[in-house]
């Protein structure tokens, strides 16, 4: 039966070796690129806020990752932790995106060692492809409540060591097979706190 595309970013899905411990760090959106959405490709952006906070902004293919976008706080958050009128309280609820040129804090999955879910598209993955390296790409921003439109490259798979992520495998579910839109299993190979990248298999 073919896979059904539903392009949403990529998921964290565990470690290498181990189960997901779930650990997220917090970073600072001073001025985003375009939308950032839950399940977006992140990188560093080389300052801080006042609080010390470090930035970031969406990540392109050619730019090194920090991680995984996994959330996104209200605009009552308080980093320093004041309990003011500015502070997040509990009838504020989570927001969905960071809008083009806006400004937030988010929750990024930022461990080099985690590993990831996401949807092939642009190509069809094949079972020699598995160890191969690729770029992410994105699809059209069309909502603020959309899933992320991330997806696995398959137009660039290969063995060069620039490409962001490595291909582990299928992801392994009655749903998902390989060819056109599969979901696949990928790690960091070049990451922004650890590795500036190796060849593919």
């Amino acid at each position: 039966m073919a896979n059904t595309s539903r392009i949403n970013g990529f998921t964290v899905i565990g470690t290498n070796g181990g189960g997901n411990n779930g650990k997220v760090s917090l970073y600072y959106v001073a001025s985003a690129a375009d939308e950032i959405l839950r399940g977006d490709v992140i990188k560093l952006g080389g300052s801080a806020d006042v609080h010390g906070v470090p930035t970031a902004d969406l990540c392109g293919a050619a730019d090194v990752p920090i991680g995984i976008c996994v959330g996104i706080l209200p605009n009552k958050f308080d980093p320093a932790g004041n309990m003011t009128s500015g502070s997040l309280i509990l009838d504020v609820p989570a927001a969905t995106q960071i809008a083009a040129a806006g400004a937030g804090y988010i929750l990024v999955a930022d461990d080099p060692h985690i590993e990831m879910e996401v949807e092939a598209s642009n190509g069809t993955p094949a079972v020699t492809d598995m160890g191969l390296n690729a770029s992410h790409a994105y699809g059209a921003r069309t909502a603020a409540t959309a899933p992320s439109p991330a997806y696995l490259d398959f137009g660039t798979e290969a063995t060069g060591s620039t490409l962001n992520f490595q291909i582990l495998g299928l992801v392994r579910r009655v749903d998902n097979e390989m060819g056109a839109s599969a979901r696949l299993r990928v790690r960091f190979n070049r990451h922004q706190y650890n590795s500036v990248g190796t060849t593919g298999i």
